[in-house]
């Protein structure tokens, strides 16, 4: 099975592209999403994703040890021969075990007006890059400044990967490991900071 038919996404929410993947994010998030791939569909999103496995006890852990080990070794031996991991394998032929989640205009909304409720306005605006709503955040932002149309997000444990489409239609693929684009960030956000202090600096001046 293969995802819907591809489309960039043209904004239905008024939201620009940090906002609406934020709230995407944290809509996975609630579902215990860890991996998925993402793409447009009617003005929204749909998704496909993979649960975050659950926690055992210490002492299943123990019992399971050495049988997780030896798979481990015959997986990472089929992904080297095959280039795929099993993850990619699920999302290609999902079953029912990989959640289908889609993302309307409404819905999208609905979700960013139940967020703000939420929000602390006190808390520092600073990404979080262990939430996965803060990690869309940065790549919504990206997308933002260079005018970017999203086409799809892939996301694999501490890697993810987006294309988009330029003004000129040309397509763009990114591949990043989480920490490096939070860095990556971070320092863009610093020299925003400064271009805007120095430009705070030189109105205050003309005074």
């Amino acid at each position: 099975m293969t995802l819907p038919t591809e489309e960039s996404i043209a904004s239905a929410t008024s939201m620009s592209m940090g906002q609406e993947l934020r709230t995407v994010g944290q809509g996975l998030e609630s579902l215990e999403v860890e991996d998925f791939d993402l793409r447009g569909e009617a003005g929204g999103y749909f998704a496909l994703g993979i649960p975050r496995a659950p926690i055992r006890s210490p002492e299943t852990n123990r019992f399971r040890f050495h049988k997780a080990a030896a798979l481990n070794w015959m997986r990472n031996g089929w992904q080297s021969l095959s280039g795929r991991n099993s993850v990619d394998r699920e999302l290609a032929e999902p079953g029912a075990d990989v959640l289908r989640i889609l993302f309307t205009p409404e819905g999208l909304l609905r979700l960013e007006a139940a967020g703000i409720a939420k929000r602390n306005p006190h808390a520092p605006g600073v990404p979080d890059p262990t939430k996965l709503g803060q990690v869309l955040r940065i790549v919504g932002e990206g997308l933002d400044a260079k005018s970017g149309r999203l086409l799809r997000i892939r996301k694999r444990r501490q890697n993810i990967s987006f294309e988009y489409s330029t003004r000129t239609d040309d397509h763009a693929i990114e591949e990043w490991k989480i920490s490096e684009l939070y860095e990556l960030w971070l320092d863009a956000s610093k020299h925003r900071q400064a271009r805007a202090n120095i430009v705070e600096v030189g109105l205050h001046g003309e005074r």
